[in-house]
């Protein structure tokens, strides 16, 4: 019995290491590796943005729509504006700011990891408080400053929260000015 027990376990390590999985490994839900590209993409202005102008409520729909309207809000960082999040919990919602240099997100979110955005590097960093989720994506747009989005849901795992997160910090990306 004995004897059987330990072949039956080796064939089974043996066929469960030995297939190979054809493709290749996906990056998390769309930002791409953390590779320095060939040509770094153009540095970004900061100058007068309109944090509040980044995401439309299409761009929400797939975090639940925007219920009111967006608005400032400075409580965690002192250029930040909020957009409340509807279809979920009253406290959802999606965040975009202006903020530190990357190097200081790095340091201070050891828990995250590198990806990049439309070219640019990316610090994507997840953690639950009371129930509510908090994923960012901190993007380098130049090397003093970077835009953070961040998006605040209730009960939701991090797949899915990432999945929502990565379009948002590309359309804000994309509507930010060439320096």
């Amino acid at each position: 019995m004995r004897r059987t027990l330990v072949a039956v376990v080796g064939i089974g390590l043996l066929a469960a290491c030995g297939a190979p999985v054809a493709g290749r490994p996906v990056p998390a839900a769309g930002f791409g590796p953390a590779t320095t590209p060939a040509t770094s993409p153009s540095p970004l202005s900061l100058d007068g943005v309109n944090l509040c102008g980044l995401l439309t409520a299409e761009d929400l729909t797939p975090a639940g729509g925007l219920k009111g309207e967006p608005h400032k809000r400075t409580a965690t960082f002192p250029e930040a504006c909020g957009y409340p999040l509807g279809n979920g919990a009253t406290s959802d919602i999606a965040l975009v700011a202006l903020h530190k240099p990357l190097s200081q997100v790095r340091q201070d979110q050891p828990a995250g990891h590198a990806e990049t955005t439309l070219g640019y590097p990316t610090w994507l960093h997840c953690a639950v408080t009371d129930g509510y989720r908090t994923c960012t994506a901190t993007v380098e747009v130049r090397p003093d400053r970077s835009l953070l989005v961040a998006v605040d849901k209730r009960d939701i795992s991090e797949a899915a929260l990432v999945r929502i997160l990565q379009p948002l910090a590309e359309r804000a990306v994309t509507r930010l000015p060439r320096a």
